[in-house]
């Protein structure tokens, strides 16, 4: 099967930017008007800038004249075929885990309280109208459509995996910037708290992307192991977990994708074909 569509990956990350960053940016302003805005309107800025990747992919599917790149995309999305059931325990655990060795050790070595790893009675942020847990799953969802529905694939043509999940992380990261400026979200808080903390943020990113890339990788691109993944990981805003395991959770998750990444060279290192759904002949690496 030879190539028939050559990806966009310029105009795809820009309009994902441009909706994302307009929308947050806004409310980012009206976060801080006399009585705090209003929640309702910034509530609905917020999902729209949630929205920028995905309506960037759909606008790049739905307008490339290509029927094999839309076929491929409802295929990622719905055949859970794709899905190797030994893939389900990292999916699932990698995070989890992650987050329990992370407070054991700043139980240990830092004097934090293992009620990190209990349900908070309060939320520590505000997401507007929307509930907490339907924003961190949503969010999940509503991102990963966008990013491993087409983002990551405009990326990998010309380069190794390795290269290109290394942008795609770099962007990302620049993508949840404004966040940073909508008072009394989650990364506001962060800043406010300690930039520094906000800094382990961006660069805890970056394990992530590896993480998550290998995943949807590793599963002929579904996307649904991604969202899965993905939603993992925002659930600990749940959590009393505090920054300083957070930190310490981001070293955990650099020394995991470090092992991922030795481990599956082959995935990482070796350039491939720039086909659409090309996953490799032995995507388990």
């Amino acid at each position: 099967m030879k190539e028939s569509y050559a990806y966009k990956p310029v105009q795809f990350f820009f309009i994902a930017n441009l909706i994302t960053w307009a929308a947050w940016l806004i409310a980012a302003y009206f976060s801080y008007q006399q009585g705090g805005g209003s929640n309702g309107l910034i509530s609905i800025l917020e999902l729209v800038g949630l929205f920028g990747p995905f309506g960037a992919a759909l606008l790049m599917i739905f307008t490339s004249n290509s029927t094999e790149l839309k076929q491929n995309f409802y295929d990622r999305l719905l055949n859970l075929k794709l899905i190797k059931l030994s893939s389900i325990p990292a999916i699932f655990f990698i995070i989890p885990a992650a987050v329990v060795i992370s407070v054991l050790i700043s139980y240990l070595f830092f004097g934090q309280s293992l009620d990190q790893l209990t349900i908070a009675k309060a939320a520590p942020f505000t997401a507007g109208l929307i509930p907490i847990p339907l924003m961190l799953f949503g969010a999940a969802l509503i991102e990963e459509l966008g990013w491993k529905g087409y983002g990551v694939d405009s990326l990998r043509g010309k380069r190794t995996f390795f290269t290109a999940t290394l942008i795609y992380a770099a962007l990302w990261a620049l993508w949840h910037i404004p966040l940073f400026f909508i008072n009394n979200y989650y990364h506001n808080i962060l800043i406010k708290t300690n930039p520094l903390f906000a800094l382990n943020f961006i660069v805890s990113v970056f394990p992530a992307a590896f993480i998550i890339n290998w995943l949807w990788y590793k599963n002929n691109g579904n996307i649904i192991t991604a969202v899965l993944f993905h939603a993992a990981a925002n659930f600990q805003g749940v959590l009393q977990m505090g920054q300083v395991a957070k930190c310490i959770e981001t070293i955990v998750l650099i020394v995991i994708a470090i092992i991922i990444v030795s481990l599956n060279k082959k995935i990482f290192f070796e350039k491939f074909p720039a086909q659409i759904g090309y996953f490799g002949q032995d995507a388990s690496g």
